[in-house]
């Protein structure tokens, strides 16, 4: 009879069954949160918004900046906060306000300074629905299948990004633009604020059996070690490369095609591929990184939109092309977060998670608050969007690229701090 001890973890519940229903909560709170409704429906409100009150598309694709900017400034202070009370205390009352103040962009009144202050209350407000406050308790949750856990947490977005669009064109054409906010805001509200309260949940203090992973978890670079590395830097110029050109082709997607004679319905659904596409970034880039080396997994999708930039430059527009070009914006859009994410516990450990991850939020947002409102200022301008697309193509060459310069991942053994 064999007297061998049961190896290490045997008897250990697998990470998707203890980890299940925060995930699942995480995934709701990803698809209901301030980078999520506003980011896929802002450009079908574009349109009938600007025809209201006579203002220029760049004008009003500005409103979307003021949810990148106060994230840029709020996201580390929300990490740090995260890090010490946890995620939960910050997730519950900001999705709450966010969908309250969602709904309140139906009372814009005539003045675009009206328009602006009421998506800048509203960034604030949901500023704890950023994506550090899912990622950071998936990541507790979560090591082994860590990019795979974070692809669906984010898949949230994807699916949001799915129907949202079709859904409010169709809310827009019933009751009007106001009434569209209203629903959207309602319809945030009641379906994630029950399904957080039940599910969404810090990881508890390890029990002994789990000491590995208790280590694991207050391992990693103070933000000041972080900031004197290279890396940090190198990943937030490419992610601000990257997701300025994913941002303002995503938002302004809509527009774009209508200019080109296809109808707005039509239109609308193309930007819903978007949506089924990052969903398919998220899933298939997770489980890539969960096994291979995750800069190069990077450097295969974020490169991909070059090619849509190409196509959607051109004059007329081929529908086979567009079946190609829209898909991998998609796929890039449904990488990029999930991959800053993965890469921030990878390469700079947990212990400052929160701070860490949301100072690289700071990069995306930044160029992501701007870029759609530079692609409607350049349309304002010329006419088409032909000179920011092909901008935008050598901006995602140049932020791929980068991340093939990031190395091996690092080890934080006895970095305890």
């Amino acid at each position: 009879m064999s007297t061998a001890s049961p190896s290490p973890g045997a008897h250990t519940p697998s990470e998707f069954k203890t980890g299940g229903t925060a995930l699942f909560a995480s995934f709701v709170g990803a698809a209901c949160a301030v980078n999520g409704v506003p980011f896929y429906t802002h450009g079908v409100f574009v349109g009938p918004v600007s025809a209201e009150f006579g203002w220029g598309r760049g004008e009003t694709q500005f409103a979307f900046s003021f949810v990148m900017l106060v994230a840029t400034f709020t996201a580390p202070f929300i990490g740090g906060v995260i890090d010490r009370i946890g995620a939960r205390a910050i997730a519950i009352p900001s999705v709450a306000a966010f969908a309250l103040t969602f709904a309140l962009l139906s009372l814009t009144g005539a003045s675009i300074l009206s328009y602006y202050a009421l998506w800048l209350l509203m960034a604030v407000v949901g500023s704890g629905t950023i994506p550090v406050t899912w990622t950071r308790v998936v990541n507790g949750w979560f090591d082994k299948n860590r990019g795979l856990a974070l692809g669906l947490t984010m898949a949230g977005t994807g699916v949001i990004g799915t129907f949202a669009p079709s859904v409010a064109n169709a809310l827009i054409a019933d009751y009007g633009w106001r009434g569209a906010y209203v629903a959207l805001g309602i319809a945030i509200a009641v379906v994630s604020l029950p399904i957080l309260f039940l599910f969404f949940r810090d990881r508890p203090a390890p029990q002994a059996h789990e000491a590995q992973r208790s280590t694991q978890m207050v391992e990693g670079l103070t933000p000041r070690e972080a900031l004197r590395g290279y890396r940090f830097w190198v990943m937030g110029i490419a992610m601000f490369l990257i997701c300025g050109g994913v941002a303002g082709l995503i938002t302004n997607l809509v527009p774009l095609l209508t200019d080109k004679g296809m109808p707005r319905p039509e239109a609308a659904a193309f930007a819903g591929v978007i949506g089924l596409s990052v969903i398919a970034g998220r899933l298939v880039a997770g489980w890539l990184i969960d096994r291979f080396w995750g800069p190069g997994v990077a450097f295969v999708f974020l490169i991909a939109p070059a090619i849509s930039c190409l196509v959607l430059a051109q004059a007329a527009i081929d529908p086979a092309l567009l079946w190609i070009a829209v898909p991998l914006i998609g796929l890039a859009a449904g990488a990029e977060l999930d991959m800053l994410a993965f890469f921030t516990a990878k390469y700079f450990g947990m212990k400052h998670y929160g701070a860490l991850y949301g100072g690289q939020f700071g990069f995306f947002a930044i160029s992501s608050g701007f870029a759609p409102a530079l692609f409607g200022a350049v349309y304002d301008r010329v006419g088409n969007y032909e000179p920011i697309l092909l901008i935008a193509a050598v901006c995602f060459v140049i932020g791929a690229a980068l991340f093939l310069t990031l190395g091996r991942y690092p080890s934080f053994a006895g970095k305890v701090h």
